[in-house]
């Protein structure tokens, strides 16, 4: 990245509209400094039969980061440049988008779903400026192991399905779940950072 577009995204106030832990642990990578706001504004939950797969994730992620971009707009501030990012992460088996589970019991469905199979982690990103919007999809190509009935039960019994897509993390354990067939990391862990630095790189 050019000084001219290191110093276009970095004089912003930037906002992350997740509350993800390791959103905000990506994020660091990217910006020195950044608030944090969730917007409490519920979410639709059920995917048009129009959007496809794909794009999915990425009308979520524009859904979350407009609703903050309402308030950080009204907040006043020094710099009147602003930026939000938004994020939401699918996981997809053949076709179906396979959500966050409610509880152990459907978490336990999800893996034994998944177990030993071919699947995609979706995520969507979108960066919402004081003068401009950009969208992007990045997709990975993941393989989890085979989980016997112990190792199963001893990831239920962590607690780390709770809240992700697919009912897993790739980072969650020192022996991962998951093997990335193609695609970077990042996008399984929730925030694609190669495509979303090159987006903060075209920011004028």
């Amino acid at each position: 990245m050019d000084q001219a577009a290191d110093k276009a995204f970095r004089g912003r106030h930037w906002t992350l509209a997740s509350a993800s832990p390791r959103r905000a642990e990506l994020l660091q990578q990217v910006l020195e400094s950044f608030d944090i706001r969730v917007s409490h504004k519920p979410e639709p939950v059920r995917k048009p039969a129009s959007v496809e797969v794909e794009v999915w994730p990425v009308c979520l992620a524009h859904y979350k980061a407009k609703a903050v971009a309402a308030a950080v707009h009204r907040a006043p501030r020094r710099n009147n440049k602003w930026g939000v990012i938004g994020a939401d992460t699918i996981v997809e088996l053949n076709g179906r988008i396979i959500n966050k589970a409610p509880n152990a019991a459907h978490a336990r469905r999800i893996l034994l779903s998944l177990s030993g199979r071919l699947h995609r982690v979706i995520t969507g990103v979108a960066v919402i400026g004081s003068d401009q919007t950009h969208l992007l999809s990045a997709t990975a190509l993941c393989r989890m192991r085979r989980l016997n009935p112990a190792l199963l039960e001893r990831y239920i019994a962590t607690g780390l399905w709770r809240g992700k897509a697919g009912a897993y993390g790739i980072q969650d354990v020192a022996d991962p779940l998951v093997e990335i067939i193609s695609g970077d990391i990042t996008t399984v862990m929730g925030l694609p950072v190669p495509p979303l630095l090159d987006i903060l790189g075209r920011l004028k």
